[in-house]
């Protein structure tokens, strides 16, 4: 584990997890609080590294302390329900020639975001966030092969465990991360601090696709329209298959109200991602919103051959019908 001044979270996140760590790990880059006082408490070995705005750098000296056979990553900020614990021993255990395991990271929310699911879960921890933003993460991985994160934000040991040719395997078991629950002004300050390294990154790297869409998401929560569209065709034109990213240019066109560059550039996003239904959703919606019904139903029908269960492509499928005589 990486951490600063996180004594509001870091009690509850070991207490999760203090029953299958054979040791803890905590690299420190600049806490002014309690937050090594907490760790000392679980007994945990605490190293101090110099911050230089590079969460890959901490987090790989965190791994030249690690002594054990495989390696949990957590954040401060996240739990492990006690139910998942048994499962962490039973990948483990079964691993075979597995290199990494993803978990699922589900970071709650307040209000809803695009892109967030209902929360139903009785975790009585998260009960009471509404909505939850789903990712998968590699954090169990094992020890002594070599393997380091990359990326200044955003980090990642997928890439390195891709290069030598390991095998990774999702499971279900899931992080709770509260890091967008937090105090308004410590979000805002993280906000910033990321914006300034996603930007040190892609300066440094200005043809890397990833860089320059983490750049266009983050103009696009700032509202700059103007410069996330720059970053996100300069991802399409560097890798079209990046992450939807056609879908992405088709939505800031929605936001600025040119429902024809939005057609264009779903239609693009389909022909790059045919194996995805949400660019195929999207466009119907652009067809229903602009009286085109037909259209849409024919798009949606297709789709829902493929995709029968898909609850957004039915719904607005129904949607679609009730407006066609």
């Amino acid at each position: 584990m990486i951490a600063k001044n996180e004594e509001k979270w870091l009690e509850q996140c070991l207490n999760s997890v203090k029953e299958i760590a054979d040791e803890i790990i905590i690299v420190d880059t600049g806490s002014a609080d309690k937050t090594k006082e907490i760790a000392k408490k679980f007994g945990a070995k605490i190293y101090d590294f110099k911050w230089i705005d590079d969460f890959s750098a901490a987090r790989n000296e965190s791994l030249k302390h690690a002594t054990k056979d495989w390696i949990l990553v957590l954040d401060a900020d996240e739990v492990i329900e006690r139910n998942d614990l048994e499962k962490i021993r039973d990948v483990i255990e079964s691993a075979g020639d597995t290199a990494g395991f993803s978990l699922e990271q589900r970071s709650y929310l307040s209000n809803y975001f695009e892109g967030a699911i209902n929360n139903d879960s009785d975790f009585d921890s998260v009960k009471k966030y509404q909505f939850y933003i789903p990712h998968f993460l590699v954090r169990i991985f094992r020890n002594n092969l070599g393997l380091y994160f990359r990326h200044k934000v955003h980090e990642l040991v997928e890439n390195s465990i891709a290069e030598k040719g390991m095998k990774c395997k999702k499971t279900d078991i899931v992080l709770h991360h509260f890091g967008s629950v937090k105090d308004e002004k410590l979000i805002s300050e993280k906000a910033g601090e990321y914006s300034k390294i996603v930007l040190k990154q892609l300066q440094e790297e200005p043809e890397n696709a990833r860089y320059n869409y983490q750049a266009a998401r983050m103009f696009l929560g700032k509202n700059d329209f103007s410069s996330a569209l720059k970053h996100f065709e300069k991802t399409a034109k560097i890798e079209p298959g990046y992450k939807l990213v056609f879908s992405e240019i088709a939505k800031i066109y929605l936001k600025m109200n040119n429902k024809n560059r939005a057609i264009e550039y779903f239609k693009k996003s389909i022909k790059n991602s045919p194996e995805n239904p949400s660019p195929a959703n999207n466009l119907a919606v652009v067809y229903m919103s602009i009286g085109k019904f037909d259209e849409a139903k024919k798009i949606l029908e297709e789709m829902l051959k493929k995709y029968p269960e898909n609850n957004a492509l039915r719904h607005n499928y129904e949607e679609c019908l009730k407006n066609i005589k």
